[in-house]
């Protein structure tokens, strides 16, 4: 049997850190949707587990969470199976897009369907809490209130559709850096007040938007690459109605009501690309 499955990308339009828990682990408080840029997933079946990224084999396979969900759901049902995973990769890697927990979650719903496991979604969600703090919302999808370390999602309706511009900053960032650096300068919570820039977003209303979006790790990022805080300044001086960057960075996203605008922007930014928010509802209720 054989099965393919795209991985979509995400951005968030709120991130808040809240907290942190004695393990380490950060509590945050965000926003995300998806947005209409992919990985692509093959699964077949096989004799031995592999994974290969584009045409070569994966490096350091049991390091990458594609392969970690294989595991996890042989953990869970108790039955060790094997798979051959081809990852086609458009989604930039260390970008704050989500490229890997997005490859995760769907190696997880794609494994659930091709092996007949019925899985509850919610189940799904619970084993890719382990894997990472992004994949239940991968799992989930849509436009959701992400809260705790990843754990609690929470489906918003009437999603915004909108055109995106994104664009790498330097090099990329390493997640781990980036809030590792955000503790060690005690940044702490931005206060964000999330029903107001969910509200904004639900009714497109720029101005709260723009009073009441941020994104808690820039000040971090931004220690690391200081060309963040230019390209956002950059996008609204291109006609953005609004411009964060997504996750721990290094992406900056400019926003568009139409894709003309977004097409004039791109034009302008060195390898910018241009996207959209999708409307599509979540997996969950």
């Amino acid at each position: 049997m054989q099965i393919s499955v795209k991985a979509m990308a995400k951005i968030n339009w709120a991130l808040d850190i809240t907290g942190r828990l004695e393990n380490g682990y950060h509590e945050m408080d965000m926003l995300m949707q998806n947005i209409d840029l992919s990985d692509d997933i093959t699964l077949s079946d096989a004799r031995f587990t592999s994974l290969t990224i584009g045409d070569k084999p994966a490096l350091n396979m049991e390091k990458n969470l594609v392969y970690r969900a294989v595991n996890a759901v042989c953990d869970y049902t108790g039955e060790k199976r094997n798979v051959r995973i081809a990852l086609n990769k458009r989604i930039p890697v260390r970008a704050g897009l989500g490229g890997g927990s997005a490859d995760c979650a769907a190696t997880l719903i794609a494994l659930n369907e091709m092996w007949k496991l019925k899985i509850p979604v919610q189940t799904l969600m619970e084993i890719g809490v382990k894997l990472g703090a992004d994949v239940p919302y991968c799992v989930a999808g849509g436009f959701c209130r992400v809260r705790g370390i990843g754990e609690k999602v929470e489906s918003i309706q009437n999603a915004p559709e909108k055109f995106v511009v994104m664009t790498i900053v330097g090099a990329g960032l390493s997640t781990q850096t980036v809030f590792t650096d955000f503790d060690n300068q005690n940044d702490g919570a931005l206060h964000i007040d999330i029903p107001a820039v969910q509200k904004a977003l639900t009714k497109w209303d720029e101005d709260m938007l723009n009073a009441h979006g941020a994104n808690a790790l820039e000040r971090a990022a931004m220690r690391q690459i200081p060309e963040i805080e230019g390209r956002i300044r950059q996008f609204y001086e291109l006609g953005a109605k609004y411009a964060r960057m997504s996750g721990s960075g290094s992406c900056v996203y400019g926003i568009f009501n139409s894709e003309e605008e977004a097409n004039d922007c791109a034009k302008r930014i060195p390898g910018a690309m241009v996207s959209r928010t999708l409307a599509q509802g979540s997996r969950i209720g």
